[in-house]
């Protein structure tokens, strides 16, 4: 059985998932030092007055499995 992916442009409500995912990956690559940013600072930065990155997120039945940043 296969499920559904819907890609679509992120939103501010998805900083957190998107750091939780960033936050795994650094693990994996056993440099979890290596995020030094605030959920609260990666959302002004990408939903404040002047962004500086914008994503894609893949979501499965609801939850995001993947972005694109």
């Amino acid at each position: 059985m296969s499920s559904i992916i819907n890609i679509r442009r992120d939103a501010a409500a998805d900083c957190s998932r998107i750091m939780e995912l960033v936050q795994e990956l650094a693990i994996y690559e056993r440099a979890p030092q290596e995020v030094t940013v605030s959920v609260e600072h990666f959302m002004e930065s990408g939903f404040g007055p002047k962004p500086v990155w914008w994503a894609f997120v893949a979501e499965e039945e609801g939850m995001i499995k993947g972005f694109a940043l």
